[in-house]
């Protein structure tokens, strides 16, 4: 896989993912928002890399898991499994070389994400996904190009 297929995974992510979580958002229960909150606090008691990884991945399908279109998120899965090894090279970067800042702005995205939740204010909570998506595809950007300014 090179740079231009993340691009093009981002792109169905942002289209797909949109329309997967406002389905799984009108389904989320609170066991769900608990299970969003665990996955935040996991996140914040780790520095393991593959941890890390697992309490994100857990975090959004903790949600996307509730939507009831079982082909859209079969989709949206296979999205996510596609990044899997550049997720990994991100996050094994960034402790390789002591930069905890992005592992910390993930962790205050989705704390600000399941916070909406919690005060039922889905329309938020949806927007700041939506940022974040946005945040995470500028990661891969900056790990697959980073000496190209433009491109992040």
């Amino acid at each position: 896989m090179d740079a231009g297929d993340v691009d093009d995974i981002f792109q169905l992510r942002e289209l797909l993912e949109h329309v997967a979580e406002a389905n799984a958002a009108a389904r989320l229960q609170p066991v769900d928002i608990a299970a969003m909150r665990a996955a935040v606090e996991r996140q914040r008691a780790t520095t393991d890399p593959q941890d890390m990884i697992t309490s994100n991945r857990r975090f959004h399908f903790s949600l996307l898991d509730r939507c009831d279109n079982q082909w859209l998120l079969r989709f949206v899965g296979q999205l996510w499994e596609a990044l899997e090894p550049h997720r990994a090279l991100s996050y094994r970067r960034g402790a390789a070389a002591g930069d905890s800042r992005r592992a910390e702005a993930i962790i205050a995205e989705h704390e600000a994400i399941v916070t909406a939740f919690e005060e039922g204010d889905t329309p938020r909570a949806l927007h700041l996904l939506a940022e974040h998506r946005r945040e995470g595809r500028a990661d891969f950007q900056r790990l697959l190009y980073p000496a190209d300014p433009d491109r992040q």
